[in-house]
């Protein structure tokens, strides 16, 4: 159910095994899509999605991005059929271990530096779930001897049955995706789903500067803590400007937090993080400081894009919640011109009017979000804008106008992207083609 990334990529593995695969989705068909499915002999129904589709089959692989109130799979589930996610299955088909990591925000930047360790150590790895690809994309690609680095939402969590990760890292809870999970405890009880299945073999992993992850731990596998703030019996943190780690009763110095690349202090929490999911796996301690000498971090997480006229453009798409807004406007000096708005997931943006007031110099809002955002800002200049490219243009007049005619234009939306673009990478690199006509543009005059 769900022709996007992981539909596809689950239909693909299960066909490659031997499965008589139906694919549907409501949308309309994309020829070239619909060509691809039709000479993998798999039988895709585009344009539907009723439960008459579920004849003839044994059970059902979901789409994290449908909510599961969803009529078919209500019907599938009255019906007695199994309803999993496609992590279930790529799971399934696994021979290499799984790390997974869940949270509400920093989940990507842990889970690719993560994958970046081990791959740095010599142990093949690949990173995928919802980041990149699809796990049952690479699952086939990783033996005994890799590992498979998985970043897992709760919507995942929603439709998993026998996963069982080999290590588990939980690192922040905050209300997010209310409008599907309804309350923070729901919300958090589907994290939770991550650790049921371990047993002693297996570790998990746990902010110990977050008491809503603290006050849920769960399971019975070997737990490791990360902490910025305290030293920790197990696991990594930091104390005295170094980074240090705790492993099977002895106590190390890592290296300096000075060297290391990454900007801002909630990215000292994910280094933390990604250290203690990799050191079950025995890494080589040189091979950890030169990785993470080297990471720079990923795209649209507080991506320095281009310098134009002295204003620099910062995309950090990937903030989709006001968490990671919140953690994006902590990073900078000085106030910045915020461009942010977007499909609205039932947060509360009132919680976030006195920070925007301390370093939000001028918003620039966009999407279906504008008109909630502006009534909790009081106080807050701001100005609306019907496309990004025109939020990109009235956020660079905005900044150059300033005092020193410098600034800041941070694209930190705040929501979702849904409600004009395919997700946040559609975003992020659409923002980033327009400063690049912008810096065209300007170049001209």
């Amino acid at each position: 159910m769900g022709a996007a990334r992981s539909g596809l990529a689950a239909a693909r593995l299960l066909k490659r095994h031997g499965l008589d695969v139906r694919l549907c989705d409501r949308a309309a068909a994309d020829p070239a899509r619909a060509a691809e499915l039709a000479e993998l002999g798999i039988d895709a129904r585009f344009g539907a999605d009723d439960a008459q589709l579920l004849a003839g089959r044994d059970f059902v692989v979901w789409s994290p991005g449908i909510p599961l109130s969803h009529p078919l799979a209500a019907a599938a589930r009255a019906a007695g059929m199994p309803v999993l996610s496609e992590l279930e299955i790529g799971y399934r088909f696994a021979r290499a271990p799984l790390l997974c990591v869940t949270g509400t925000n920093g989940k990507s930047t842990t889970t690719d530096l993560a994958g970046a360790l081990l791959r740095g150590a010599g142990v093949p790895a690949e990173v995928c779930g919802n980041i990149g690809r699809a796990i049952c994309d690479v699952v086939e690609r990783v033996g005994p001897g890799g590992a498979l680095v998985v970043e897992v939402s709760s919507f995942h969590l929603e439709t998993v049955e026998l996963l069982k990760p080999r290590v588990a890292a939980w690192l922040n809870l905050t209300p997010d995706h209310l409008d599907r999970h309804g309350t923070l405890a729901a919300y958090g009880a589907l994290k939770q789903r991550l650790f049921a299945r371990q047993d002693e073999r297996d570790h998990s992993v746990w902010n110990a500067d977050d008491a809503e992850v603290m006050a849920r731990r769960t399971g019975r596998a070997q737990a490791l803590e990360f902490s910025t703030r305290h030293e920790v019996a197990a696991g990594a943190h930091a104390a005295g400007g170094e980074l240090r780690l705790a492993w099977r009763g002895s106590r190390e110095t890592l290296m300096p937090v000075a060297e290391l690349r990454l900007r801002g202090a909630h990215n000292l929490s994910n280094v933390l993080a990604a250290l203690a999911l990799v050191l079950p796996l025995e890494p080589p301690r040189a091979a950890l400081r030169r990785v993470l000498a080297e990471y720079r971090g990923l795209e649209h997480r507080l991506e320095s894009v281009a310098v134009i006229d002295g204003v620099e453009f910062v995309n950090d798409s990937k903030a989709t919640n006001l968490d990671s807004m919140a953690v994006a406007l902590h990073s900078f000096r000085e106030p910045v011109v915020l461009i942010a708005g977007g499909r609205d997931k039932g947060q509360d943006f009132g919680t976030a009017a006195e920070l925007a007031r301390r370093h939000v110099r001028q918003a620039v809002l966009i999407g279906e979000g504008a008109d909630r955002i502006a009534a909790a800002w009081n106080g807050v200049p701001m100005t609306r804008a019907g496309t990004l490219g025109e939020a990109v243009e009235r956020a660079f007049e905005i900044a150059r106008g300033g005092s020193n005619g410098t600034g800041t234009v941070l694209l930190s939306p705040g929501c979702a992207s849904f409600d004009m673009f395919r997700d946040y990478e559609d975003r992020g690199a659409r923002f980033k083609a327009e400063v690049e006509r912008l810096r065209h543009k300007e170049a001209r005059t």
